[in-house]
């Protein structure tokens, strides 16, 4: 029963927004409470027709997105979605979105009173800013630029300097819900939709990646399609072929005779390879050899193995450039993963450098904070150097070229003890980690500029439509 207590997640835990507790709810299958599968099904990000999804409610800066903007680069593609997003609706689309902007003042007014009753008196603690300022820059900043109340305390808005950069700051429901969509180009395959196929391709074209196994339709294979009868004597990591955010993943460690995972008993070789043909009848998994960090880096890890969130975006001249990049450690001493909406942490990491700046979480609880040592180990973060930081930076721009249907594309890699090993691509990479790492927006850097340059591209007719 204790344990039944435990998996049970109720209206208090998104009250509270206990992150990790949700973020396994979803991605495990927790019991949930009636009214919380309302709500996740209300938040969870809708799959529809078109190429602009609306995310959460339709924002309001819609309907008047077709304004002229300041001319800087986070105005183009601001102004991008808005201008897509009617295009693509038809008559009836239209009609039955404007009647979705019924929701915006549930939604605003709700997250608003929500969220700073959970934080307000904290910020007002730290900043001296009081409640009743809060609430009203939370609600200008709905209404000019789109931003709802949990991003305020999610980036620190309530900071007078970021706060007068808000219009800066790309959100996810038109970078990550249409405008990296907008810019993929044509392709027969879509490699970063399969963790297979994306771990073939980058095979094919000498990108380190690790090897596995595939569990699907009850058979285990090797890359070449032949059926496998073993498993390898190692610590294993299995993963679904489509999964996301961690959902599902399963850490077996091998005890020398047989594999364990959660402290349940161990199994043989024969038990566990019939585990995971009884998972691939539901879903394709992946099953790898379990990699963990570099050395320097162990202390960080928690037992978890650590990555970077690296962004590349084509550039001008047709190169791949590396933009941003944020290293992401456990913040729970049972995590399976390093998920930063699992409630991990991310540390800004210095382009030319490889150097840690401090880390936090994605900072929606009073208790978020910014930390120069790591709150398990007490292992020094800000100031460290990743090591292999160059060949890091290499393998990012050569696996982009690799991959050249997408503009944009989050690229997650870990550093063992002889290099960096590419883990997966994403091609509709979230921003928030960025920003909120950063401390800054990413409307007016580089990333920026670029993206706005390709959105100009492609608005001028100039946008290459063959396939690749």
């Amino acid at each position: 029963m204790g344990g039944d207590r435990r998996r049970r997640v109720g209206l208090r835990d998104i009250l509270r927004v206990d992150v990790p507790k949700l973020h396994r709810a979803v991605s495990e299958g927790f019991d949930k409470d009636p009214s919380v599968r309302l709500i996740l099904r209300i938040l969870q990000e809708p799959r529809n027709r078109y190429e602009m999804r609306v995310m959460y409610c339709p924002p309001l800066p819609l309907l008047w997105g077709f304004r002229p903007g300041d001319g800087t680069a986070a105005s183009v593609v601001h102004q991008a979605y808005a201008r897509e997003f009617w295009r693509e609706r038809g008559f009836t689309g239209r009609l039955g979105l404007l009647t979705q902007f019924l929701t915006w003042p549930l939604m605003v007014f709700g997250t608003l009173v929500w969220f700073t009753a959970l934080n307000g008196r904290e910020i007002r603690r730290r900043s001296g800013k009081s409640i009743v300022r809060q609430l009203y820059e939370q609600l200008q900043l709905a209404i000019r630029h789109a931003i709802l109340p949990p991003w305020y305390y999610m980036f620190e808005l309530f900071d007078d300097t970021r706060f007068r950069r808000a219009g800066q700051y790309l959100r996810r429901d038109e970078t990550k819900g249409g405008i990296f969509r907008l810019l993929r180009r044509p392709t027969k395959r879509r490699k970063l939709n399969n963790k297979a196929k994306f771990s073939d391709c980058c095979q094919q074209h000498a990108i380190r990646t690790p090897d596995y196994l595939e569990a699907r339709s009850g058979h285990i294979r090797r890359p070449d399609n032949q059926k496998a009868q073993s498993l390898p004597h190692a610590d294993l990591f299995a993963k679904p072929s489509r999964g996301k955010g961690g959902r599902g993943v399963e850490s077996w460690r091998f005890d020398g005779s047989g594999w364990s995972r959660d402290g349940a008993p161990p199994l043989d070789e024969m038990a566990l390879l019939d585990h995971f043909r009884a998972l691939s009848m539901v879903e394709q998994y992946l099953i790898q050899r379990r990699l963990v960090p570099h050395p320097d880096l162990a202390e960080l890890s928690a037992d978890v193995l650590t990555t970077i969130r690296m962004m590349t975006i084509l550039d001008e001249n047709g190169d791949y450039e590396v933009t941003h990049a944020v290293y992401r450690m456990p913040n729970q001493p049972d995590a399976k993963v390093d998920n930063f909406h699992a409630g991990g942490l991310a540390a800004k990491v210095g382009i030319e450098t490889g150097e840690l700046g401090p880390a936090s979480d994605i900072g929606l609880h009073p208790n978020s904070s910014w930390h120069a040592h790591h709150p398990i180990s007490g292992a020094r973060i800000a100031g460290r150097k990743l090591p292999f930081w160059n060949e890091t930076l290499d393998l990012a721009r050569r696996a982009h070229a690799a991959m050249p249907e997408r503009t944009v594309i989050g690229w997650d890699i870990a550093i063992v003890e002889d290099g960096p090993v590419m883990i997966e691509g994403n091609g509709g990479a979230d921003l928030d980690i960025i920003q909120r790492a950063y401390r800054e927006p990413m409307g007016d850097s580089r990333f920026g500029e670029l993206l706005a340059h390709h959105i100009e591209t492609f608005e001028r007719g100039a946008w290459p439509t063959n396939s690749v």
